[in-house]
């Protein structure tokens, strides 16, 4: 199977479906995935759920109906699946910052979006810490949230969310630490963020954690695509970059394909914040298999 190939393909039949009801399951289905496979892997590969890619597609098409026809407003709003002219609007200037009317009357700036496309890009030959390993089953322990996306519009605002001390702060709550703490080492060793059943999960190993009360996360054993980052850099920086280039640049041509949809992150962290800042780094793990020609 050409991933990139079914994938742009399942990218042209959404294209061709933009004025019409899209049907998941087709769009999978031609990219020889399930359909949740399909759609988290659009969002690691985009960066923004598929109903977001359909909106700011339904949106950029908008702009030449208004600027090249003479439709009603609300023909066009129903046109791209919008059952009113106030529903469009808002949509519409949310966007682009200026009303349909206004647009049509005046025209401006406005914020298009073209068709995704997907390709292999090296840029300035980026190494990647890459290994193959085995991985036994394992159980951790944590606190985790479903990636809802009318709350979080991309993973990384539900990661940020749970980790920041300023929201969730989720690590105290496992291991009832504070960070920062020159003589205190409760937070050091090693941290999981789960990916998996869509939530996000925050984890220790049970040795590591003081609270009885949390979920369970099993990491599955099999062959796993390990990639680490340099030292020293913070993950809300670091891990979106490394998931870009691993489903952007290395699985396409891998000769691997994922045997789930279960993302592993591994975090390094050390209570001190000295500590941290110069020592700490990240792994994410993704489940693999050697792909089936």
């Amino acid at each position: 199977m050409n991933m990139l190939k079914q994938l742009n393909l399942a990218i042209d039949y959404i294209e061709i479906n933009l004025c019409n009801e899209i049907n998941i399951d087709e769009a999978a289905k031609i990219a020889c995935v399930t359909s949740d496979s399909f759609l988290r892997f659009f969002s690691y590969m985009t960066g923004m759920t598929l109903n977001e890619y359909v909106r700011r597609r339904r949106l950029s098409l908008a702009i030449n109906d208004l600027q090249q026809s003479n439709e009603k407003v609300i023909s066009i709003a129903l046109k791209y699946g919008y059952e009113s002219t106030d529903a469009f609007s808002r949509a519409f200037k949310k966007q682009h910052g200026i009303t349909p009317s206004a647009y049509r009357r005046c025209g401006g700036s406005a914020k298009v979006y073209p068709p995704a496309s997907f390709h292999i890009i090296i840029k300035g030959a980026k190494e990647m810490d890459f290994r193959i390993i085995d991985v036994k089953e394992t159980v951790v322990y944590g606190v985790s949230k479903k990636y809802d996306v009318q709350k979080y519009s991309t993973r990384e605002a539900l990661r940020h969310s749970m980790w920041d001390e300023k929201c969730d702060s989720v690590p105290e709550k496992i291991s009832n630490g504070k960070w920062n703490h020159p003589h205190n080492s409760t937070f050091d060793g090693v941290w999981y963020g789960v990916w998996q059943d869509g939530k996000y999960m925050i984890a220790r190993e049970r040795e590591n954690t003081n609270n009885d009360n949390l979920e369970i996360a099993v990491i599955s054993k099999g062959k796993y695509a390990a990639f680490t980052t340099d030292c020293g850099a913070v993950a809300w920086e670091e891990l979106p970059k490394l998931f870009e280039l691993i489903f952007n640049t290395w699985l396409p041509s891998s000769g691997y394909e994922l045997r789930s949809d279960d993302i592993v992150e591994i975090y390094h962290l050390w209570t001190d914040y000295e500590m941290r800042q110069k020592n700490r780094y990240y792994e994410v793990w993704i489940p693999v298999e050697p792909r089936q020609e």
